[in-house]
């Protein structure tokens, strides 16, 4: 899409990290959104970020510098602080009262945190661009590159209600932000009941899904279940991510209920549950033994109970498999709801009775994966997405700018 004069947006992002080495979470979203724009918007896009790769320590993984990735121009900066050693004692004071935390110590949390770059909010700063976009909310390039932006800002907080949301720095820099983009409606009310926010331009996106051709892997051979039934849970294998909770559960539905069924975990491992009967934690995996076990699984479970999207569900949807998601995350609740595509637990019990009824009526598993299929097609393609985006950024661009 143009702006008229065929002069074709030029946009900045800015994210802590970047790369096609960065897995799942708001990097990954990042990158699909970028390079969308590019493809099918014609785009002129940038990243600035740092040269880390961890978000656990932060450090130069990269070498500093440009390069071109997938038609989007990537510009990392040396990271001057990492993820400093008194940042443990400083989250637990801030978990147990946010809110009572004054701006400045909300600053230093921010600041042990990490990333901290000065050359990165150097190049926020002197970016010249239409846009600079922030993606998500919490980090120090965030906090600070808002209040160094000289072009129109533009954040995707990626929220959900957790701790760290409270803290009051984040007044001051949705305050100043000039316009916000959602995932899901559940994660624009959850905001705008923290911030006053309402008035500002806004635009609930959700996020687009890519298939990925060539040979499909052969990951369920390797592990030995080509021919079980399993459960399968995509990303980060941590317990803020529910895979514990996940794992428990498999582990007390196997007690009720002996059978072959096997859970497949899938993603970057940040902490190993307990080892378990049947439980195959495979740590990262190509996207063709993603399609493996896409393809292949009885159902998809998002066990997180802090998401503010889950491109795992429209992948899964995608493929026509049914999924199940934690009660207590309503932006997955509000995706499976609206989509008819899963079931919603809240315990062991439901989750239970969730994993027999996938089991024991495969008309009802169709049915689901089908309204799954229908609902991304019809919102989560991407030339859709991104003309909807560009006419939102065309819009606050000259709201902004009237003459």
């Amino acid at each position: 899409m143009v702006r008229g004069n065929d002069d074709t947006l030029h946009l900045a992002y800015v994210v802590p990290r970047y790369g096609k080495e960065i897995i799942g979470g708001a990097e990954n979203a990042t990158r699909m959104l970028a390079e969308a724009l590019v493809n099918y918007g014609g785009a002129t896009v940038e990243i600035l970020t740092t040269t880390a790769s961890s978000l656990e320590t932060w450090d130069n993984d990269f070498p500093a510098g440009e390069e071109e990735l997938n038609g989007v121009t990537v510009r990392r900066f040396k990271v001057n602080s990492g993820r400093l050693p008194n940042f443990a004692a400083a989250t637990r004071k801030m978990l147990a009262s946010p809110a009572s935390l004054d701006v400045s110590e909300a600053h230093e949390f921010i600041r042990l945190q990490g990333p901290v770059s000065s050359e990165l909010l150097d190049a926020v700063e002197s970016f010249d661009g239409d846009a600079v976009i922030f993606y998500p909310y919490l980090y120090h390039p965030i906090t600070e590159g808002i209040v160094r932006a000289n072009v129109p800002t533009i954040m995707h907080p990626a929220a959900h209600m957790e701790p760290v949301l409270r803290l009051p720095i984040f007044d001051e820099i949705f305050a100043r932000v000039d316009a916000l983009v959602y995932h899901t409606d559940a994660e624009r009310a959850v905001v705008e009941s923290r911030f006053k926010v309402a008035q500002k331009p806004a635009l609930t996106l959700g996020m687009g899904f890519q298939t990925f051709g060539g040979q499909v892997g052969d990951i369920r051979v390797r592990l030995g279940i080509e021919n079980t039934l399993f459960l399968l849970c995509l990303g980060r294998v941590d317990a803020p991510k529910g895979t514990t909770l996940l794992v428990d559960m498999f582990k007390e539905y196997k007690a009720r209920n002996p059978s072959p069924l096997a859970l497949v975990l899938a993603g970057p491992i940040s902490i190993h549950p307990n080892p378990a009967p049947d439980v195959y934690v495979v740590g990262p995996v190509t996207e063709a033994d993603k399609a493996d076990l896409l393809a292949n699984t009885l159902c998809l479970v998002s066990p997180s109970a802090f998401e503010s999207f889950s491109i795992v569900l429209i992948e899964a949807w995608a493929k026509k498999k049914p999924t199940m998601v934690n009660r207590l995350c309503e932006p997955t609740v509000e995706q499976v709801e609206r989509s008819g595509g899963g079931l919603i637990f809240d315990g062991f019990e439901s989750f239970e009775l969730d994993v027999n009824r996938i089991i024991g009526d495969g008309e009802l598993a169709k049915t689901m994966g089908i309204a799954g299929f229908n609902y991304v097609m019809s919102r989560y393609e991407w030339p859709v997405l991104v003309d909807k985006y560009q006419r939102f950024i065309v819009r606050l661009l000259n709201r902004n700018n009237p003459h």
